[in-house]
């Protein structure tokens, strides 16, 4: 296998582990965050990143374990794609589907940043405490 081709490989194992931990549409402006709050070494960009989704990179030793143990699949089968070592995330239950505005909230929410994602999270627990709420809310009918 050529080195371009390890690295194409690669990138096909990155995009189905961070599918199946539920990160579906990821880009790498995002993964580079979403890594950064995870990693234990030095801070990578997002055009180390967009690298690594391209196949045009493979992610350093350290990097790739961390990015391994976030995604809870093995690094060896990350790195290498050997049969022997499915990804482990492959028998969890698929991420939930969501539409509309729950989909743009989300979205909205992994672009702040960690203080800002606690204060909503503060929040949303402030409100459903307050509620009383335990179950997804029924949607209202619609305004006239």
């Amino acid at each position: 296998m050529t080195g371009a081709e390890e690295r194409e490989a690669f990138s096909q194992r990155l995009r189905t582990a961070l599918d199946q931990a539920g990160w579906k549409a990821m880009g790498a402006t995002l993964l580079a965050r979403e890594f950064n709050r995870r990693n234990s070494g030095p801070a990578i960009t997002p055009h180390a990143t967009r690298k690594w989704l391209q196949g045009e990179a493979i992610p350093a030793q350290g990097n790739l374990q961390d990015l391994a143990s976030w995604l809870e699949v093995p690094a060896p089968w990350l790195r290498f794609g050997d049969p022997a070592l499915p990804p482990q995330a492959a028998e969890s239950p698929p991420a939930p589907y969501l539409s509309g505005q729950a989909a743009k909230l989300a979205a909205d929410y992994l672009r702040l940043g960690a203080q800002e994602q606690r204060i909503v999270e503060s929040l949303i627990a402030l409100l459903l405490g307050r509620s009383g709420a335990t179950e997804a809310p029924v949607e209202s009918a619609p305004r006239r």
